[in-house]
């Protein structure tokens, strides 16, 4: 009886597990470039007399939306644009760009896009943003001028990148990441890449989560009676 009440326990761990993961999901549908996370057991895991939830990221492309902002940019290829952050550098598929006040390309955050000679300065001859042509090739141009190549990133094993917020993640394994060449990514310059959770597959899958949640919480109360009453008879001898 006390291994099926940890299985019951375990399952419904799991099913709140989850539960958390699709909500956060559904609550990035118009998250520019969120990659959507999903959930899974770890049946080894498990087997050390642990609950085994675990998630994974799904980093299938998401739908590209014409917005015609020149420092809108999305990847409709493989690869992460590259920033810089107080810890390092970090890798995204969110391309809302815009110039800070000492003209270089940043994220909303404040996180400076990194090219291959370093953070991209745009500005012009005369001390303020130019204007900003990016092409397929990831050539960045001002005022017609190239200055500099974007920095798109590979990631030799996608399991690796972890999620630190702002739809960042970085590699704990410096060696998984190269430098893909041009003709390896495709840069849209006026476009960003949506989320790619589809919103009626997660709103199945919680209602799934939730039926079996409950359906093993009414077999928890059953297995709790069926020991109750066991305690009473034991009482009465």
């Amino acid at each position: 009886m006390e291994f099926d009440l940890t299985r019951v326990a375990r399952n419904m761990t799991r099913n709140l597990f989850g539960t958390d993961i699709v909500a956060n999901n559904l609550a990035n549908i118009g998250t520019t470039g969120f990659k959507r996370d999903a959930s899974f057991t770890d049946w080894f895991i498990e087997s050390l007399n642990d609950v085994g939830a675990q998630k994974y990221t799904d980093f299938a492309q998401g739908e590209l939306h014409q917005t015609d902002n020149p420092l809108d940019l999305a990847l409709a290829s493989r690869g992460f644009f590259v920033v810089e952050t107080q810890a390092g550098p970090a890798f995204t598929r969110t391309g809302h760009f815009t110039v800070n006040d000492q003209g270089f390309i940043q994220t909303a955050q404040g996180h400076l896009l990194i090219g291959e000679k370093g953070p991209l300065s745009v500005l012009s001859s005369n001390g303020v943003a130019g204007d900003v042509q990016i092409t397929r090739l990831g050539e960045v141009y001002v005022d017609k001028i190239l200055i500099d190549h974007l920095a798109v990133a590979n990631i030799g094993d996608l399991r690796a990148m972890e999620k630190i917020g702002s739809n960042l993640y970085r590699v704990a394994n410096d060696t998984l990441v190269t430098q893909l060449e041009p003709e390896q990514y495709d840069v849209r310059q006026g476009v960003l890449e949506g989320s790619n959770v589809q919103p009626v597959s997660e709103m199945v899958k919680m209602i799934e989560l939730q039926r079996n949640f409950e359906s093993t919480q009414r077999v928890a109360r059953a297995m709790d009676e069926v020991l109750g009453r066991a305690t009473q008879l034991g009482d009465y001898r």
